[in-house]
Formats: structure tokens, C-alpha cells, sequence
């Protein structure tokens, strides 16, 4: 591809993928828009987080945009002390940035599904203990659960008549709210592996395809500089755009989630730029 192929592919992919954190962004106020306006607030102003989807999401994105774009600068550092050869810097980035995109996301999926399924099953075994204490010892874990009842305000007197009322249904339907009250289990949600491994997986791709597009689509092998102040600008949009969207779930403004953000991203690019020249020095 000739240099104003390249240019205009450039072009075109960023331009693309800019639009991509717009809609996502205008996506998320609009979702928050209707929620405002909707008749039951009571339902619909609560966001489902338990289930290890968001947390995925941003952790995944998170760590694809650090750990790629130091993973970039730094061996772009590296090879530049070694040799003056500026394409070879220019591929030598691409081939480590998407080795590094691949490798990361398939880490990421793997880790966030085995580390949910392990979550999982421990919540599985505890309900599973439970089920049994609360036929072996249905007087301990009665006044257990009455404890804390009290402990949440509600009277003595209506403590018992939950407790008699739920017991006199048996111990499947005990099981639940006591679950709920006492070990702070939600039987219904006990997070779902694959969703976060997907989730998590995309995630982390989007994020570490950020700093190596303007690599992929330098018009100038020999000016890898302007590559480099690219990848800044665009992992910086990609910042904002994401703590855009992680403002809509917090108490936290667009600004300040932000600005703490790119924070992080800068010490451990600095970090990562720094020990890649000393060692490259040294070996």
C-alpha cells in the first residue's frame, strides 16, 4: 500500500474508531436520558453490576490501553538505542503491539472466567452449607438470622414473625433470604463466567488496538515521532471517552474518572519508557 493508501486508510480506521467512542458515549447518556425520564425510577435507575459484566469492561479496557501502549513505547525505545533503521522501529512496534493485543485478551478472557467460575462455586458451596445448617441446626441459624435483622432496625416482635413465617414454608424458601441477610449471597446472581470472559476479551482488544493504530497506518516510516504523539492523542480520547461512561455509573464526575485515568496511564508509560532504556543499555 502506497503512502496515500496508507494515509487515507489511516484516515478512515480513525476516524471510524473515534466515531465508535462517540456512540458509545452517546449511547450511554441516552440509556441514562430515558432512565430519567421513565414513570418508575424506583426500577429502572439501578444498573446491574453484580454480575461481573462491568467490572469486566472496565478492567478489561483499562488494561488493554496501559499495558499496550507501554508495552509499545517501550520497545520503541529499546530498538531506537539499538539501531537507526526508523521502518524497522515502525514493524518492529506493529508486530509486538497486536502480539500483545492477542496474547492480553486471551489472558484476560481466560483469567476473568476461571477467576468467576471459582467465585461461583464458592458461593454454590457455601448456599450448599447453608442448606444443610439450616435443617441440622434450625435454632442457631434462627437466632443467627433473627441477630441480624435486629442489627438492620427491625423490631423483635416482627423479626420472629418473618422468621416463623419463612420457616414454616421449609428450608428451600428460608434459604434465600437468609442467604441474602446473614453470608450477603444473592441466590439469583451469582455472576455469570462467559458474559465476563467475553466481555473482557473485547474489551481488552479495543483498548490495546488504541495506541497502535496510528503505527499501523503511519504514512512515514522514517517519522515514527509522529506515530508516537498520535498514540498520545488517541489514548488520551479513548480515556476520556471511557471515563465518560464510567461516569454514568458513579457518583464521580466525567472530569475527575478522567483525569485519574490518564493519570495511571502516564506514571506507568514513564515507568515502562524508563526501564526499558536502562535496560536496554545494560543487556
Amino acid at each position: 500500500m502506497d503512502g496515500l493508501g496508507k494515509q487515507s486508510a489511516g484516515v478512515i480506521v480513525t476516524t471510524l474508531f473515534v466515531g465508535f467512542f462517540t456512540l458509545v458515549v452517546a449511547t450511554v447518556k441516552y440509556i441514562r436520558y430515558t432512565k430519567g425520564k421513565s414513570k418508575t425510577p424506583w426500577r429502572t435507575d439501578h444498573i446491574q453490576v453484580d454480575d461481573g459484566g462491568l467490572r469486566a469492561a472496565v478492567f478489561g479496557f483499562s488494561d488493554g490501553v496501559v499495558s499496550n501502549v507501554c508495552l509499545i513505547l517501550g520497545v520503541y525505545i529499546s530498538i531506537y538505542q539499538e539501531t537507526t533503521d526508523a521502518a524497522l522501529h515502525a514493524k518492529s512496534v506493529v508486530v509486538t503491539g497486536f502480539a500483545g493485543l492477542f496474547a492480553g485478551a486471551c489472558s484476560m478472557a481466560c483469567g476473568e472466567w476461571i477467576s468467576m467460575v471459582a467465585q461461583k462455586q464458592g458461593l454454590e458451596a457455601e448456599l450448599q452449607t447453608e442448606r444443610r445448617h439450616l435443617v441440622q441446626y434450625s435454632k442457631e441459624e434462627k437466632k443467627l438470622l433473627k441477630k441480624v435483622l435486629l442489627k438492620h432496625g427491625m423490631s423483635s416482635r416482627t423479626a420472629d414473625a418473618v422468621i416463623k413465617d419463612l420457616a414454616d414454608k421449609g428450608p428451600e424458601k428460608m434459604l434465600p433470604f437468609h442467604a441474602q441477610m446473614v453470608l450477603g449471597i444473592d441466590t439469583e446472581e451469582l455472576g455469570n463466567p462467559w458474559k465476563s470472559a467475553a466481555t473482557s476479551f473485547v474489551c481488552f482488544a479495543v483498548g490495546a488496538l488504541t495506541p497502535l493504530i496510528p503505527w499501523v497506518f503511519i504514512e512515514n516510516p522514517k517519522d515514527p515521532a509522529t506515530a508516537c504523539k498520535w498514540t498520545a492523542i488517541m489514548v488520551t480520547f479513548a480515556i476520556f471517552a471511557a471515563g465518560s461512561v464510567q461516569a454514568q455509573f458513579s457518583h464521580r464526575g466525567i472530569v475527575w474518572v478522567s483525569l485519574r485515568q490518564l493519570l495511571v496511564v502516564c506514571i506507568s508509560a514513564t515507568f515502562s519508557m524508563a526501564s526499558s532504556y536502562m535496560l536496554s543499555g545494560a543487556v
